[in-house]
């Protein structure tokens, strides 16, 4: 999630956009995240991250909708573990989708494609 950060504080940081980006974090994990555990895991990331969870079912149709997959594994000691898929996705000030980036990219290939999305949206 380190790299996450980074790459919302060189967007913010530069305010190459010149427009207020919201980003939102939503936990795959409902059983061990609490609304309380994901406040304070935004909170260390940027001051503008909101975090997001729900129950099980909320979780399921969020991830349904966004075509995220994520499943609970289980480990010996009755620990376990949830595997998901890395993805953020940037949505209109309508709440529509624009365009999703995938954890390949790079610090400045994000930054640089999600100003040159708003600037295009902006027109």
């Amino acid at each position: 999630m380190a790299s996450f950060s980074l790459r919302l504080y060189r967007i913010y940081t530069e305010e190459k956009s010149g427009v207020d980006v919201v980003p939102v974090f939503i936990s795959v994990d409902p059983e061990r995240d609490t609304v309380e555990q994901v406040h304070e895991y935004v909170k260390e990331l940027h001051p503008k991250l909101v975090g997001l969870t729900g129950s099980p079912e909320e979780i399921k149709s969020v991830a349904r909708s966004y075509r995220v997959y994520y499943m609970k594994t289980e480990e010996e000691d009755s620990d376990y573990l949830v595997d998901h898929s890395i993805v953020m996705y940037l949505m209109s000030p309508e709440m529509s989708f624009v365009k999703f980036y995938g954890k390949n990219h790079d610090v400045a290939s994000l930054t640089d494609g999600v100003v040159k999305e708003i600037r295009q949206y902006r027109k």
